[in-house]
């Protein structure tokens, strides 16, 4: 099955937005930035589904089997990718606008 890449905060793409960080902070405020954003287009997907295919999405995440879960949601949720996008979108934009409070 050829899986769609969800995007992903990486230090690139901070640095795109002129934020460079420091070794030491790097790697934690990176896997921060990146909970958040599965937060958000967690919150968006179940938003998007009826209340069979939730029910469905949590019997599968029970499973712990994320590989299951990531196949489910591509091919129950047709536009995964765009909701995934404009959610990286709009955090990388909050991201840049608090840039001084960060770096």
């Amino acid at each position: 099955m050829n899986q769609q890449q969800l995007p992903l905060i990486t230090r690139e793409s901070l640095a795109l937005i002129g934020i460079q960080l420091a070794d030491a902070d790097a790697d934690a405020l990176i896997e921060q930035f990146n909970s958040t954003l599965q937060e958000r287009i967690g919150a968006e997907v179940t938003n998007a589904l009826d209340d069979d295919q939730l029910k469905e999405l949590v019997h599968v995440q029970e499973s712990g089997n994320m590989q299951a879960v990531q196949d489910w949601l591509v091919a129950n949720v047709s536009d995964l990718q765009e909701i995934a996008q404009d959610e990286y979108d709009i955090l990388m934009g909050e991201i840049a606008a608090n840039a001084e409070n960060i770096q």
